[in-house]
């Protein structure tokens, strides 16, 4: 991880939130001509948060073998990066044409970070979308990351654009980024995240080699296929979605 990161981000936090609950209470105030001013100080804290982000291999397209890393924010669910509402985020500086989608999910470890936001890290172990998998010619990559004392697992996946299917919401946001097959941006688009449309059973989906999967603290990061040796699979944990804010941890219900 950058070092001008860890040693620049917990400053950055600690002025942001300061900033941020100062030109709230000015504003809740109806002084908002006294609000203006530190909201652009704030607006130049997060940006240099944002650029700071180190760029962190989460995946490698099965179709083209391009490695592919994301600006993410691994030190805990305190930085902005996983404010679900606000999202302090930039884009990778490349990207396969044939990416299509980032989720994830998470294991938490306690005690969690606290921060005012609410935080979406996804259920507690790795899964797929089915109607996004079950597309022709899709193929996902899982991964894992150290997020602080958590464990994530990036999900990501590959394939042509699926004409007519929401795809969805990029890790830990509200939102996802459109891309047709050239890699041209199509806009924003947003689709309700429901633990339904999850299938928590990998292991046919490895068989099938529709997913494959990165060993943990692998550098170099190789893509695997089929299910000997695989570490994601029947992992025990949490199959709700999660929400993380001040320090408090629940779960959503079932339908």
């Amino acid at each position: 991880m950058s070092e001008d990161f860890l040693a620049k981000r917990g400053r950055l936090l600690a002025e942001g939130n300061r900033l941020r609950a100062q030109a709230r209470a000015l504003d809740d105030a109806g002084d908002y001509e006294a609000a203006r001013p530190i909201w652009r100080q704030d607006r130049d804290v997060t940006r240099q948060y944002r650029q700071l982000l180190p760029e962190v291999p989460v995946a490698r397209c099965p179709h083209t073998g391009e490695l592919v890393s994301w600006p993410i924010d691994l030190v805990g669910l305190d930085g902005w990066f996983w404010n679900v509402e606000a999202p302090m985020r930039r884009h990778p500086a490349t990207r396969p044409p044939t990416w299509r989608a980032m989720t994830g999910a998470m294991r938490l470890a306690q005690p969690v970070e606290t921060a005012p936001f609410l935080c979406k890290p996804g259920p507690g172990v790795p899964f797929l979308v089915s109607r996004i998998i079950e597309q022709p010619g899709i193929k996902a990559v899982v991964a894992q990351l150290s997020i602080g004392r958590h464990i994530g697992w990036p999900i990501t996946y590959f394939g042509p654009h699926p004409e007519g299917v929401e795809l969805v919401n990029l890790w830990g946001t509200n939102t996802y980024p459109n891309y047709d097959d050239e890699g041209t941006w199509l806009g924003w688009a947003d689709v309700i995240a429901k633990v339904e449309d999850y299938d928590f059973d990998l292991e046919p989906w490895l068989r099938s080699g529709k997913l494959l999967w990165i060993q943990p603290g692998d550098d170099t990061a190789t893509l695997r296929e089929g299910l000997d040796g695989c570490p994601y699979v029947g992992l025990d944990g949490v199959r709700r979605l999660q929400y993380v804010q001040n320090g408090k941890v629940w779960h959503s219900r079932l339908l």
